[in-house]
């Protein structure tokens, strides 16, 4: 399961962080580590926090974009603090961490953080399949990156079960989803969702299908499903129309 989870860490500020949170991530038995964006650093300035865990800083692989970091992951965590009705549906880590365990355990996982002074954008939340809070106090709940890296890599640290066998391709990724989901929109286009009303409508529904999909996980049977019923209610349109 820890072989699935990668930690990806969005425009983070300087390599100190990079190099604790490395530590952090090691410490827990995870050792893929992404970096979105980030300052521009000396790796021996990483190696001073990393310690042992020089090779994570070493194997880290550079993106431009979150959602560029995301590819080829079946699931993904946005790790933020501040949670509010309008970031629904969001859970508290204790209490999907069962859950995005099991999905652990059969497809790559991304735990998202963001940056250290002002945490991830709503873009950024939304590119997520979940929304999750790690449980502090009330009168000081901010966290620094590297404690709640630590924090979020042991709760799936203990919760593993390293004596099942890990299944790496029994979900379908982002990758392999991402042209139902497109195929969808424009389906949305062809059943009468085509005013210039519905721009915003057509953009809540995908998202809603969206989300209800990554939190659910699809297996690749199940995208070429969807893919079959966006065929067939083309041809029932086609018909209709003849």
């Amino acid at each position: 399961m820890l072989e699935n989870i990668s930690v990806i860490l969005v425009e983070p500020s300087g390599p100190m962080n990079i190099g604790m949170a490395a530590r952090a991530m090691k410490n827990c038995g995870i050792t893929r580590l992404k970096l979105v964006a980030p300052v521009a650093y000396r790796p021996d300035k990483a190696y001073m926090m990393a310690c042992s865990a020089k090779d994570v800083v070493d194997n880290a692989g550079i993106f431009g974009t979150l959602k560029e970091a995301l590819k080829g992951e079946t699931c993904s965590v946005a790790l933020s603090r501040r949670m509010t009705r309008t970031r629904a549906p969001y859970y508290r880590l204790e209490e999907i961490l069962p859950r995005l365990s099991e999905r652990a355990k059969r497809g790559g996982i991304a735990l998202v953080f963001g940056r250290e002074a002002d945490g991830l954008t709503r873009e950024e939340l939304y590119e997520c399949d979940y929304r999750v809070s790690i449980r502090t106090s009330k009168k000081f709940g901010s966290l620094n990156l590297a404690q709640a890296v630590l924090l979020a890599c042991h709760s799936f640290f203990m919760a593993a079960d390293v004596d099942k066998e890990t299944v790496n391709d029994f979900f379908a990724s982002n990758e392999e989803t991402a042209p139902m989901f497109e195929d969808f929109a424009k389906l949305l286009i062809e059943i009468g969702y085509d005013h210039a009303g519905d721009v915003k409508l057509r953009q809540k529904i995908v998202q809603a299908f969206k989300e209800t999909c990554g939190r659910a996980g699809l297996r690749r049977k199940d995208v070429n499903m969807f893919l079959g019923i966006w065929s067939q209610i083309r041809k029932s349109i086609a018909g209709n129309r003849n």
